[in-house]
């Protein structure tokens, strides 16, 4: 480490020569792997090394950013994108500053107790084999499994001109099985995903487990098998955690960060109310062992939780050191980049609706008819805030009870007039639902929420006729 943050230092004296305005280097060392199973076949399996520096450098304005594989070449790769910054420069309207920031100087270790790095591969092809079983098991209907498992563990450093110097872990365990069934004509799939950023293998063996996750996943395909179709329309209804989550991430929380804010349904709207009483929303870079959860981002800002609504109002954006600047915002810790092959940008961490005071027993009286949705096979949205997910887990509200599952269902709407749909928010413990969030670049999140009622004309529900 003090050798490779030797050649760091002597790299970004030669970018203080030259006259940057901050000089950034990241570096990575770490071990890569991803297996894929499909009924009981290994038909992918990769393993890989990975050395190299992202070089990036503030310069007249603008940022040049520059990769490489060669510790020796760090100086070169200085001068290169100090080269790139300055001719970028030249085209901007507005040069871009950053926002002041503490000098932190940290070395975290890892607390995997196994390595995954370290774990035969049998170990790993047996834990998806055990799964395949779990999931055929199950069910007789289900027709294919496929099963896949991706590791990662090594150490990344941070040093830029400012002083920061930061040593920390990179650590992933992730499974994600997929599974189809078939009863006559009718298909159904369905897909269940955990990981862990902060623990080894240990959490496949003890959270993560090949009966947990296998079952999960199989159950929602039985429930698709015996459901009944979803009427269209627009319904009272209530979100889970899982479903709620993804609306706080894909519908709210990309139009909180700030890099995007500007084009959202939520530009020039921070102080004003945006939801119906009592809703708080958060991102939270701070909760212990949550795979959003850094101690750092990627450009050494401590991370934070980031009240985005409170009391209904929007108060919080997440930011980089960059949009800090510009729009005169706290650095919340929110820039993160997927490996040292891109530069940070703004993404979220672990964002959620905080719990309401809503008597959690109460949630489905009063319904006639509607829907609990419970949990969610994809879903998309669009800066003006327009959401649709499709729902693998979701039942029948029938006077205030819950009723038969149904199949083939799907919300839709606009996030932004939804939250003033909400009717109550269930004073209750939630789970997160771990997922991969691309915006360019690939960073895992978590989402979550309480149960939220919504009333009718806040979510609009279709299926297949």
């Amino acid at each position: 480490m003090i050798l490779l943050f030797d050649k760091f230092e002597k790299a970004i004296e030669v970018g203080r020569d030259l006259g940057a305005t901050y000089v950034e280097l990241r570096g990575e060392n770490g071990f890569i792997e991803y297996i894929q199973m499909e009924d009981g076949r290994i038909n992918a399996l990769t393993q890989r090394l990975e050395r190299g520096v992202g070089v990036r450098v503030l310069a007249n304005g603008a940022w040049g950013f520059v990769t490489t594989g060669q510790l020796d070449q760090l100086p070169d790769a200085v001068r290169n994108a100090y080269s790139m910054s300055k001719a970028a420069g030249a085209t901007r309207r507005e040069p871009i500053e950053l926002a002041d920031v503490k000098v932190h100087e940290d070395t975290i270790k890892s607390r995997a107790k196994r390595d995954p790095r370290h774990v035969p591969i049998e170990e790993k092809i047996e834990y998806m084999s055990d799964m395949t079983k779990e999931i055929r098991d199950f069910d007789e209907r289900i027709t294919a499994v496929t099963v896949k498992v991706r590791t990662a563990s090594g150490t990344k450093y941070l040093m830029t001109s400012d002083g920061t110097k930061i040593q920390s872990p990179i650590l992933l365990v992730w499974s994600l099985p997929w599974v189809t069934g078939k009863e006559g004509t009718q298909l159904s799939a369905a897909r269940y995903e955990d990981a862990s950023t902060h623990e080894g293998w240990e959490y496949m063996e003890k959270v993560a487990t090949p009966r947990v996750i296998g079952q999960a996943a199989a159950k929602r395909v039985r429930l698709q098998l015996e459901g009944v179709k979803a009427k269209a329309g627009s319904f009272p209804c209530v979100l889970g955690p899982r479903v709620i989550g993804v609306l706080a991430h894909e519908a709210l929380g990309h139009l909180s960060e700030a890099d995007l804010t500007v084009q959202s349904a939520f530009n020039g709207k921070l102080g004003e109310v945006v939801a119906a009483e009592g809703v708080n929303m958060t991102d939270d870079g701070t909760q212990p062992g949550n795979v959003g959860t850094a101690r750092y981002d990627d450009e050494g800002v401590p991370t934070s939780k980031v009240e985005i609504i409170k009391d209904s109002v929007l108060t919080g954006l997440l930011t980089n050191r960059e949009y800090a600047a510009k729009d005169n915002l706290p650095p919340t810790g929110n820039a993160r980049a997927q490996n040292y092959l891109y530069p940070p940008i703004i993404r979220m961490r672990n964002t959620m609706f905080e719990r309401g005071d809503y008597n959690p027993s109460e949630i489905f009286e009063g319904i006639d008819f509607g829907y609990y949705c419970a949990d969610f096979r994809g879903g998309e949205a669009q800066m003006n805030a327009s959401f649709q997910v499709g729902v693998q887990e979701a039942y029948e509200i029938v006077n205030g009870e819950i009723g038969k599952p149904v199949k083939d269902l799907s919300i839709s709407g606009i996030a932004t007039d939804s939250l003033f749909k909400i009717e109550g928010i269930a004073d209750e413990d939630f789970p997160f639902e771990y997922g991969r969030c691309g915006k360019g670049q690939e960073a895992f999140t978590a989402a979550g929420g309480p149960r939220i009622r919504f009333s009718k004309g806040g979510i609009t529900f279709g299926g297949k006729n």
